[in-house]
């Protein structure tokens, strides 16, 4: 007999963090490669388990958000200011749904931005936010 699960990192996480990326930003959001001359990528990190209850169990899930956008190899105070405040309104909008229920139907809680690291390479400038978050499971 084939058991009954819910993809709870695809389902509840991903989905919720990309809606709530496309309802905020319009800028496009990728899972594979970045594309264009700016563009979001969302990638599972980390699944590990925080406790166990006897009809379920709370985990923590931890994606990387990553920001590119490219700059003709000239890296500006203006250019730096697009990437910092792209990062800062994630981070704003994060912690206005630090507990997530669209239409009052629990997705996580305890959501944060954990770190961000900022980089450049040949052209492209970048910011790596670690977006982290608690889920409980029921069975």
């Amino acid at each position: 007999m084939a058991i009954t699960y819910e993809n709870v990192i695809q389902d509840r996480v991903i989905d919720s963090l990309y809606t709530l990326l496309a309802d905020e930003f319009s800028i496009p959001i990728y899972f594979d490669e970045h594309k264009g001359n700016h563009s979001f990528l969302i990638t599972p990190g980390e699944d590990t388990v925080l406790s166990f209850m006897q009809k379920g169990q709370t985990r923590s899930y931890v994606l990387n958000i990553s920001y590119e956008i490219t700059s003709d190899g000239e890296h500006t105070k203006i250019s730096m200011k697009r990437i910092t405040e792209i990062a800062e309104r994630i981070k704003r909008l994060i912690m206005n749904n630090i507990a997530y229920s669209p239409s009052s139907v629990y997705k996580w809680h305890d959501a944060r931005i954990e770190a961000i690291a900022y980089a450049r390479n040949e052209g492209i400038l970048s910011a790596n936010l670690e977006f982290v978050c608690t889920s409980m499971e029921t069975l």
